[in-house]
C-alpha cells in the first residue's frame, strides 16, 4: 500500500487501520514523493489525500495513471470534500473510490479488500490475454509452416520429373561413344551443365523449405524477389508450360519484410497462376512491381486463365476453401498470402471475371529513408 498524505498523524492512522490485514505499507508526504515511490516500485493500491500543498491528490492520481499505462492499480482518494463536482473531478482523474475523513476502519478495510479483488481480476485478464495472444501467434506460425510444407509437396512431382530428365541426360552422356577429344569435351560440357542444374535445383528446394527464423525482417527488393521466385518455379518445372513475363523497373522497389515470407507470397500467387493457365492454348503470366506515389509499391501477378465467377471470388481468402481437386490444394495459400501482406501494412485486391483471366494486385508501403528502420 502506498499512503500519501502531508499529515503524519493521518498517515499513521490509515496504516494502523490496515495493519490487522497484514499489508505492507509505504508512506509519501506529498505528490512528488508519491510519484517517485510509484516509479521505484509499483504498489498494489494507492491511498491519496486530496488536499495537499503543492500537487493535489487529483493531479497525483492523473499522473499515476499516465505513468502506469495499461497496468491497473486501484486509487482511493481520501478527502474532507463532499461536493459532487469534487467527486466528478476525482473520477475524471482516474480514481476508483472515495473515502471521507475521518476514515472509518471497517469501511476502509472493506473498500481496500474489494479493490484488491478487482486488481487481481485485471491481472488474471491480462495473463489470459497474453496467453491467448501467444497461442494465436503459435497457431499462425503453424499455418505458415503448413502452407510452406504444402507448397514444397506440390513441387515434389515437378522436382522428380526434373531429376528423371537429368538422369536420362547423364545416362546418355555416359553411354555415348567418346573416341575423339572433341567428343570427350562435349561429354564434359554436358556433365558440367547437368551438375550446375542439379546444384541450382537443390538450392531452390532449400530456399522454399527454409525455416522462417533464418530470415528476419529487413530491407527487401521486390524486383529481386520476383526474379528469384520465377526462377524457382521454372527450375522445378511448375511454369515450364507457360510464358512468364517479368516487369520490373530499373530502380529498386524496397519494402520492409521477411525474405522467406515474401518468397512464400509470390510462390503461392505464381503457382496459382500457373495452375490457372495449364489448359490454355497460349498460356501467359505476367508478374511485376513498380513504385507508386505516396511511398507505395504495387506488385501484381496476372494470368490469361479462365478467371473466377463471383461466388468463388467471394471466398478465395477463406481458410481451407479451394477449387482444386482433392489432394491438389490445402486452401491455405491465399489466406496466408493475405495475412502476410497485411502484416507488412499492405492490401491485396483481386480482379477477375470468367473468361478474362485473373489479376492479383498488392499495395505495400515502400521503404524510404524516412521509414523507421530504413537505411539513412
Amino acid at each position: 500500500m502506498l499512503i500519501t498524505d502531508d499529515d503524519n498523524a493521518s498517515r499513521n492512522t490509515v496504516a494502523a487501520l490496515l495493519s490487522p490485514l497484514g499489508y505492507l505499507v509505504r508512506f509519501a508526504a506529498n505528490g512528488e514523493e508519491a510519484l517517485a515511490a510509484v516509479e521505484q516500485e509499483t504498489p498494489d493500491l494507492v491511498l491519496l489525500d486530496v488536499m495537499m500543498p503543492g500537487m493535489s491528490g487529483f493531479e497525483v492520481c492523473r499522473r499515476v495513471r499516465e505513468r502506469l499505462g495499461g497496468d491497473y492499480v486501484p486509487v482511493i482518494l481520501i478527502t474532507a470534500l463532499d461536493g459532487r463536482s469534487d467527486i466528478v473531478r476525482g473520477l475524471e482523474a482516474g480514481a476508483d473510490d472515495f473515502l471521507h475523513k475521518p476514515v472509518h476502519g471497517a469501511e476502509l478495510r472493506a473498500r481496500v479488500s474489494n479493490l484488491l479483488k478487482v486488481r487481481d481480476y485485471h491481472r488474471l485478464v491480462a495473463s489470459e490475454r497474453d496467453r491467448a495472444l501467444a497461442t494465436v501467434d503459435e497457431l499462425r506460425q503453424q499455418v505458415l509452416r503448413a502452407d510452406r510444407l504444402a507448397t514444397l509437396g506440390t513441387f515434389a512431382a515437378g522436382v522428380s520429373h526434373e531429376l528423371n530428365n537429368i538422369a536420362q541426360v547423364l545416362r546418355g552422356a555416359l553411354e555415348a561413344p567418346t573416341t575423339t577429344p572433341e567428343e570427350m569435351l562435349n561429354v564434359r560440357d554436358i556433365l558440367v551443365h547437368v551438375g550446375g542444374h542439379v546444384t541450382e535445383l537443390a538450392r531452390t528446394i532449400l530456399n522454399i523449405s527454409r525455416p522462417n527464423k533464418e530470415s528476419g525482417v529487413g530491407e527487401l527488393d521486390l524486383s529481386r524477389t520476383l526474379d528469384e521466385v520465377r526462377n524457382m518455379l521454372r527450375l522445378t518445372g511448375r511454369t515450364r508450360h507457360a510464358l512468364v513475363d517479368l516487369v520490373v523497373p530499373q530502380q529498386a522497389c524496397l519494402i520492409r519484410a521477411n525474405k522467406v515470407h515474401a518468397q512464400q507470397v509470390f510462390l503461392n500467387l505464381l503457382s496459382n497462376a500457373a495452375d490457372a493457365v495449364a489448359d490454355r492454348r497460349e498460356p501467359r503470366i505476367e508478374i511485376g512491381v513498380r513504385a507508386m506515389p505516396g511511398d507505395r509499391v504495387e506488385a501484381w501477378v496476372q494470368d490469361n486463365g479462365p478467371g473466377m465467377p463471383q461466388e468463388v471470388l467471394a471466398r478465395i481468402f477463406e481458410p481451407f476453401f479451394t477449387t482444386k481437386p482433392v489432394g491438389s490444394g490445402t486452401g491455405l495459400g491465399l489466406p496466408v498470402v493475405k495475412q502476410l501482406v497485411e502484416s507488412w501494412g499492405g492490401t491485396i485486391q483481386v480482379q477477375s471475371q470468367p473468361g478474362s483471366g485473373t489479376r492479383m494486385v498488392l499495395d505495400i508501403p515502400a521503404l524510404t529513408p524516412s521509414t523507421p528502420g530504413a537505411p539513412s
